[in-house]
């Protein structure tokens, strides 16, 4: 059951990025942010990022708002954790999502590493 949820998590977050380059394609956000986060970073906080909505997801919380509230406070936990202010991450991400090619690079480091992460999970059999 969690394999399928993880691996349910793996697609939801590749379908999300085909998303948002699709919409970043639209997006007329050229200017790069003054305190724009690296790219390396960007994978390490959006993949805790899909770790914690993964988290959020598996609690069957009863209502949207339920769930709303259990991510915000996750989140806010996590770019604490991290040291990464909300309004940087914020332009980065709307800088990125707006360059289709470095989201694509970025996403495609952020799935090998959910993938590490089910891997390492995995029970050993012998």
């Amino acid at each position: 059951m969690r394999r399928y949820r993880m691996k349910r998590t793996i697609w939801s977050c590749l379908w999300l990025s085909v998303l948002w380059v699709a919409a970043a394609c639209q997006a007329a956000e050229d200017t790069r942010p003054d305190n724009l986060i690296p790219e390396s970073r960007m994978v390490d906080i959006l993949t805790e990022v899909h770790m914690t909505e993964a988290r959020v997801s598996r609690l069957s919380l009863s209502s949207i708002d339920s769930s709303s509230a259990a991510y915000k406070h996750l989140e806010a936990q996590l770019f604490r954790k991290m040291q990464v202010d909300t309004a940087a991450y914020s332009k980065s991400y709307t800088y990125y999502s707006s360059h289709p090619k470095q989201m694509e690079a970025i996403y495609k480091q952020v799935i090998e590493k959910l993938k590490k992460k089910m891997e390492a999970k995995k029970p050993v059999r012998s």
